[in-house]
């Protein structure tokens, strides 16, 4: 861990450096370097870009689970016929997920039967929480605060890593660029190397 500190380090050196004026730094090398800190600075700044979308996702979640919990309620249900497995295409479906059980629940004096989504081990007489809305209709548990802050660091998480993508991948991009400006370059001054005297060969004329 600390040599790869070390050799971040070292390369950030060298990149600061060459934007200097050392007149023996090559153009590419500088354009490099500036690529490079460009990148390093677009993820400083992608910080409290990945955080209001983070605060924006919270905020809406945060909403929906407050509307949420004035509009369902739980009821005390009791599993009347034991699970059976839900289709292959529904997620969860696999062993551990859910299954469809008939459960039983009081409605004020009337008493109501249905099939609904329940864990897979639920056995006849097992007692679970079904959750309604104001109609009546069996829906999801309501979001808590737990879940809108989960939303909100995958969010931020996911815009800053996607920002930080897209500045490795640009950088990666010009370097493959300048590299064969590089490669052209070294062939070309070996070419002249390989083909020029300097007039050795006129000197003995």
């Amino acid at each position: 861990m600390v040599t790869r500190v070390t050799s971040f380090a070292g390369r950030l050196r060298w990149h600061l450096q060459a934007l200097g004026f050392n007149p023996l730094i090559r153009t590419t090398d500088r354009l490099e370097a500036f690529a490079v800190l460009a990148a390093l600075l677009t993820a400083l700044i992608a910080i409290p870009i990945a955080s209001h979308a983070g605060d924006v996702v919270y905020a809406s979640a945060a909403h929906t689970a407050e509307l949420q919990a004035h509009d369902r309620h739980p009821v005390q249900a009791t599993v009347v016929e034991g699970g059976g497995r839900l289709p292959a295409d529904v997620e969860g479906s696999a062993s551990g997920g859910p299954a469809s059980v008939k459960a039983q629940w009081h409605e004020g004096t009337r008493l109501r039967t249905e099939q609904i989504t329940g864990p897979t081990m639920a056995k006849v007489g097992d007692s679970l929480t079904v959750w309604l809305d104001n109609a009546g209709k069996v829906v999801s548990a309501p979001l808590t605060a737990d879940d809108a802050e989960v939303s909100a660091a995958v969010a931020s998480g996911t815009v800053w890593i996607a920002i930080v993508a897209f500045g490795a991948l640009a950088v990666f991009l010009v370097r493959r660029v300048l590299d064969r400006v590089r490669d052209r370059a070294w062939d070309s001054a070996l070419h002249l190397l390989a083909h020029n005297d300097d007039g050795w060969a006129n000197r003995h004329a």
